[in-house]
């Protein structure tokens, strides 16, 4: 980050400083240091020049020329070293001169460091398949899950370049296009050091360039996408809010705690029985141990009873409470049987019924306060398609006799928590996936995750909004097919097999 090396790549371009808008600069005379306090702890400058505390408080109000802030020498070298030391708090911009700053670079992390360097003029460049542009606070914001920077693009100039960057050229085919009043060279150098756009492998021989980002195998097997969506509901690589923050205030208490119940209607479910339970369920650990996934069932069909247990000890509402969240407001919270960060339960269960002795063929919604099944007018063609497509997502050799979906309604978890919060969502959808595992292995039953939901013909069937309410996970549930499974080929037995087989034993006991 030595200014000279970076004078040197910006040729023809402003090089402008200033610290993150969330640095507050504290001069303490009496004490002769300077704290700059920020979201990532507070750091001192002791016996500080008295122009270097100057800069430092005209960096906080924004970008400068260094040149101007400080003309002796000995201070600007002291400035340097210090910059040095606290490029996790400094943004460099670029600017079209000293007033308009073309574009910035801002430090996400503690552990970010930025040094653009001159470019090689054969080597080609591209910008990144994992940077991501959007619009925000009036400008574009260039982000990346592989970068510690963030880059912030204020003049559509900055973009024409972007534009010229979808494959691989050499610099100077990059900047052709470029006018003369845009410090192309130094715009280049810029992108390059934050990372959002990649050169070539060097030493090529004749052909397309390659890039090592396509070729990593820490890297290939990732979609931009995930990758960022790992980084950004995760904490190390960027600079956002985190946690519960409780970003929509009051607004949360529009998302009820339970869907409103239909009028009338709806299909009551039987209860489990408390003392059955006890005398007649197996061990936790043969519902651990003999629970698989089941990719056929049995010809019998289930029964309402059997449909409403499983329910009933998975997904209904055990208690309501009235709460205050953080001074975002009151409401009420609701506790089930399967975890929820948070206690939010936003997650949602509906059922397609194709084959259960005492429920009528079609979809319903689970009240799982009023524990009940309310009835959904869906075309029936939507119904067998639905019943299709989780019979392929599930790998079933038949479609199931009860699909269970199971929705989000997302704002559940978005006004209280910001960051993690779709992460939780699908931690929750795991969870609610695992108590359904087992229960129906507890009560004989067979069941089977969906690996997949299709999010337009759920919604479609549905009638919900997928923006608001959409299908995040699915259960296929039926009876135990007695034909015994067979093995997968090449299955190599490891750590007590044999659990397995005791479990199925005392599984059967139980059943019978």
């Amino acid at each position: 980050m030595s200014p000279p090396l970076d004078e040197e790549a910006a040729s023809g371009g402003f090089l402008l400083w200033s610290l993150r808008e969330d640095v507050h600069v504290e001069p303490d005379a009496r004490e002769d240091v300077v704290t700059l306090h920020s979201r990532w702890g507070d750091e001192s400058v002791p016996h500080p020049a008295p122009r270097v505390v100057e800069a430092l408080r005209r960096m906080s109000l924004g970008p400068v020329s260094l040149e101007n802030a400080i003309s002796d020498p000995a201070e600007r070298a002291e400035l340097d070293r210090l910059l040095v030391r606290l490029q996790h708090l400094v943004v460099r911009s670029l600017g079209l001169d000293q007033e308009r700053a073309l574009l910035s670079v801002v430090p996400l992390s503690r552990q970010a460091r930025f040094r653009p360097a001159r470019l090689s003029p054969v080597r080609a460049v591209r910008m990144s398949r994992f940077a991501v542009l959007r619009a925000e606070e009036g400008a574009y914001w260039l982000e990346s899950p592989l970068s510690l920077h963030r880059v912030v693009f204020h003049r559509a100039e900055a973009m024409w370049l972007v534009g010229a960057l979808s494959r691989g050229m050499t610099p100077d085919a990059a900047l052709a296009g470029l006018p003369a009043s845009v410090p192309g060279a130094a715009a280049l150098a810029y992108l390059v050091a934050a990372g959002m756009v990649v050169q070539a492998e060097p030493g090529e021989s004749p052909g397309p360039p390659t890039f090592a980002e396509d070729t990593d195998p820490a890297l290939v097997t990732w979609l931009p996408q995930d990758l960022m969506f790992h980084t950004r509901s995760t904490l190390g690589r960027h600079d956002r809010d985190f946690g519960a923050t409780y970003p929509m205030g009051e607004r949360w208490a529009v998302e009820p705690v339970t869907k409103p119940a239909t009028e009338g209607g709806y299909v009551p479910l039987p209860r489990p029985c408390w003392d059955r339970l006890i005398e007649g369920d197996p061990p936790l650990t043969a519902a651990i141990e003999g629970h698989h996934p089941a990719f056929r069932f049995g010809d019998e069909p289930l029964s309402d009873r059997q449909l409403g247990e499983v329910l009933y000890r998975t997904a209904r509402v055990r208690s309501l409470t009235s709460a205050a969240h953080g001074g975002a407001g009151s409401g009420l919270a609701s506790d089930r049987p399967y975890a929820s960060a948070g206690s939010a339960y936003e997650l949602e269960l509906y059922t397609a019924v194709s084959g259960c002795a005492g429920i009528r063929d079609g979809m319903y919604h689970y009240d799982p306060l009023g524990h009940r099944l309310e009835p959904i007018d869906v075309d029936a063609v939507d119904l067998r398609e639905l019943l299709d497509r989780g019979r392929l997502s599930a790998g079933l050799a038949s479609v199931p006799p009860v699909l269970i979906l199971v929705t989000a309604r997302f704002r559940r978890v978005s006004w209280k928590y910001t960051g993690p919060g779709y992460a939780l969502i699908l931690k929750n959808a795991g969870a609610l996936t695992q108590t359904l595992y087992l229960v129906s292995t507890a009560m004989g039953l067979a069941g089977c995750a969906l690996g997949a939901a299709d999010i337009e013909a759920t919604a479609r069937a549905l009638g919900t909004d997928w923006r608001t309410e959409s299908c995040v996970s699915g259960f296929a549930l039926g009876n135990r097919d007695e034909e015994p499974q067979a093995l997968p080929p090449g299955r190599r037995p490891a750590n007590d097999p044999a659990w397995g087989d005791l479990a199925a034993e005392l599984l059967h006991k139980s059943a019978g």
